[in-house]
């Protein structure tokens, strides 16, 4: 394929040929730029001059628009077809006496101007967040309800940097995740719909990466597709051991994030109740199951052979336990029950914990 020269035209010159060519024509910008063939994108970056215009793409305006053909005296230089915006490439990196150094640099002005950004965002930023509110103001620890949210329906990956993800379909933790990560990270959270509906809330930040990583090891909860098991055992492990240091109300509010997450409770025809929490790892699970004894929350592993661990987390029968639960908060307040449930979806979590507790005659306080 033969690539077009470029024309370099006297500054402001080529931006008021393209206006020219639009107004002309009676067009729009998309318009102008299906009629030449090429992108909106290119054409808007020929219009503000970032890029030198292509030969052809002159030519094909000139035998648009005839008229148009006097600023080919506007032309300053015939360049060659490779001339863009910026040298680049294989010959410019050959320039370079030390490469490493110069990503290095790139990322760093890259990084701070991200950062720059983030501070501006945040200084227009304020808490609305009720739950949120309501932990600042009993001081609550933040990064260990954090790390909690993360070691249940979150992630933290190495993707370049360090990537915090939670993955939820509840609109309720969706705006609880948003708002802790806006106070805790540098940088500003992002929100996206996954394929399958689920809000995905995000940030990149290394810096509060470490201090995670300070609390739990490893967020990796489960071993990947290319991995047994056994591998995966041997390497560093997820831990819930960093909530042995914390205070009772950060603990208490652990607690039902955790189960409001990964928790559910279910009431069978005979009025048999129980209160779950799904956790597919050995070492996590029975780390939790010793952790709630302290709450009165007394329970027992709950076995399925078709898991890759052969457990399925902590399952509570106990009437005093539950109606405990139910003492110490409950779910967090709002989130729903999922659409996997026949009979409770679509009611509140703590609307359902409340009946299973009446379908027990147990007392409310």
């Amino acid at each position: 394929m033969i690539l077009s020269k470029r024309l370099k035209f006297v500054k402001g010159q080529q931006s008021k040929l393209l206006k020219k060519f639009i107004k002309t024509n009676n067009l729009s910008i998309s318009s102008a730029a299906k009629l030449l063939g090429i992108s909106k994108t290119n054409f808007k970056q020929w219009l503000r001059e970032k890029y030198t215009l292509p030969e052809n793409i002159f030519f094909a305006i000139c035998k648009n628009t005839p008229k148009l053909k006097k600023y080919s005296n506007k032309i300053e230089l015939n360049l060659k077809s490779n001339w863009g915006r910026i040298k680049g490439g294989k010959s410019r990196i050959k320039k370079i006496e030390n490469v490493n150094l110069f990503y290095k640099n790139l990322r760093m002005i890259k990084n701070k101007k991200r950062l720059e950004k983030s501070l501006s965002n945040k200084k227009r930023f304020k808490v609305k967040n009720r739950i949120l509110l309501s932990l600042l103001k009993d001081n609550v620890n933040l990064k260990y309800i954090l790390a909690t949210c993360l070691l249940t329906d979150g992630s933290l990956t190495k993707d370049g940097g360090y990537r915090i993800g939670y993955y939820t379909n509840d609109p309720i933790l969706k705006n609880f995740i948003y708002e802790l990560l806006f106070v805790l990270s540098k940088f500003t959270p992002s929100i996206y719909r996954t394929i399958k509906g689920l809000y995905c809330i995000r940030v990149n930040d290394n810096y509060l990466a470490k201090e995670l990583f300070r609390l739990s090891p490893s967020y990796k909860k489960a071993p990947q597709y290319y991995e047994s098991k056994y591998e995966y055992l041997n390497k560093v492990q997820p831990s819930f051991k960093f909530l042995e240091r914390a205070d009772r109300k950060t603990m208490i509010w652990c607690i039902r994030f955790a189960f409001t997450a990964d928790g559910c409770i279910t009431i069978s025809k005979n009025k048999t109740i129980e209160l779950n929490f799904a956790c597919y790892h050995p070492t996590l699970a029975k780390q939790w199951l010793d952790l709630i004894k302290t709450y009165g929350l007394s329970g027992h592993l709950g076995i399925d052979k078709s898991s890759w661990c052969e457990i399925d987390g902590v399952r509570i029968y106990d009437s005093k336990s539950i109606k405990n639960f139910n003492e110490l908060g409950g779910f967090i307040p709002g989130v729903k029950v999922s659409n996997k449930s026949k009979r409770f979806k679509g009611l509140e979590k703590n609307t359902v914990l409340k009946i299973a507790i009446r379908a027990r005659s147990l007392p409310l306080y």
